[in-house]
């Protein structure tokens, strides 16, 4: 997810703009000639296209998705409330936690909470230790331990419900067909996949001829660790990162408590959340709630729209549900400088 607040007059895209967008949220290494396939134009004017994207920060980069699990990392979120919610104080704390080499995501928020913080850690003593740093900054806190991801997505429906298969991937170096498979290995890593890792993690659309120089291999040992590791489910897929507050939408950060839940009732809440048009990521979790998920809204009169929706739907299970509105994001990456270093 990419939250930053702007000023300026959101970008106007038109659909093939829109295309390009759903494109790369299914796999940010797609050729410009596979999008340019799908789409109608030649090479160079998806290039061009993709590169105004840029310029104009509706797309702020690529990245690949790292599970952090199999790596043995456990993903806790802590929600901390200023003690002294001042310019200077906040200017701080965001400076030490974006330099924090355990910390994969910081987000800043309004309502009950300011920042959401997320660690990957191996042991939850370490985040007792991460949390005694903070204190002086914490008037109050929740943290949440993610079990299990139920729906994640880079370009929702409700930013444009596109008819648009997606076919005929081949050899274009987006590895589409491996990513579709199931897995087939296990995650034993060498330090040239931990290496690997890291430069694709921040550039998925980085091309193999510059990873292998970079990693000081040749072209087809990158090729091959690289499907290694989606082979052993390591790599989850290759994204876009998009600006929504460019393209004119906001996300608001949802908790949900549940009651009287059974498998019936679990199974309906997550086929609800993998395809609804407005939800971006959702996780099951332990903590205070059951759950937090990522709505995104052009508006409150969709936000309240969609909750009532949820509740509607949900009334018997949900106990309870708190929510926050995300005001900008300082920090995302899937391969923080702490991981793989213990």
């Amino acid at each position: 997810m990419r939250v930053l607040a702007s000023n300026k007059e959101n970008p106007k895209l038109d659909l093939i703009d829109r295309k390009i967008l759903f494109l790369l949220s299914v796999n940010a290494r797609f050729s410009y000639s596979t999008i340019a396939k799908h789409v109608k134009l030649s090479r160079e004017a998806i290039k061009q296209r993709i590169n105004k994207l840029l310029e104009k920060k509706v797309l702020l980069g690529f990245q690949t998705a790292i599970n952090h699990q199999i790596l043995g990392y456990n993903s806790y979120h802590v929600f901390m409330q200023m003690n002294k919610p001042e310019k200077e104080v906040e200017k701080k704390l965001v400076e030490e936690v974006v330099n924090d080499k355990d910390v994969n995501a910081l987000l800043e928020y309004e309502g009950k909470y300011d920042f959401e913080i997320s660690y990957l850690l191996k042991d939850i003593r370490e985040l007792n230790d991460k949390l005694k740093e903070l204190s002086g900054n914490i008037k109050d806190y929740n943290f949440f331990i993610l079990l299990d991801t139920i729906a994640a997505q880079t370009y929702s429906q409700c930013l444009h419900k596109l008819d648009l298969d997606v076919k005929n991937i081949r050899h274009d170096g987006s590895f589409f067909g491996d990513l579709n498979k199931k897995k087939t290995r296990k995650a034993n890593l060498d330090p040239n996949d931990e290496r690997l890792l890291k430069v694709i993690s921040e550039n998925a659309r980085i091309s193999m001829t510059e990873l292998a120089s970079n990693l000081k291999l040749s072209v087809d040992s990158v090729i091959y660790r690289i499907k290694k590791l989606i082979g052993a489910r390591v790599i989850l897929g290759f994204r876009p990162i998009i600006n929504y507050a460019n393209l004119g939408y906001s996300v608001y950060c949802l908790f949900f408590r549940f009651k009287n839940l059974n498998k019936t009732n679990e199974d309906k809440f997550t086929y609800f959340f993998k395809t609804h048009a407005n939800v971006l990521w959702s996780a099951n979790c332990l903590g205070p709630f059951n759950n937090i998920s990522y709505l995104i809204v052009q508006d409150s009169f969709e936000y309240h729209k969609v909750i009532n929706e949820i509740r509607e739907n949900f009334c018997e299970i949900i106990d309870s549900y708190e929510s926050l509105l995300a005001f900008a994001e300082y920090k995302y990456s899937f391969f923080p400088g702490g991981l793989l270093e213990k």
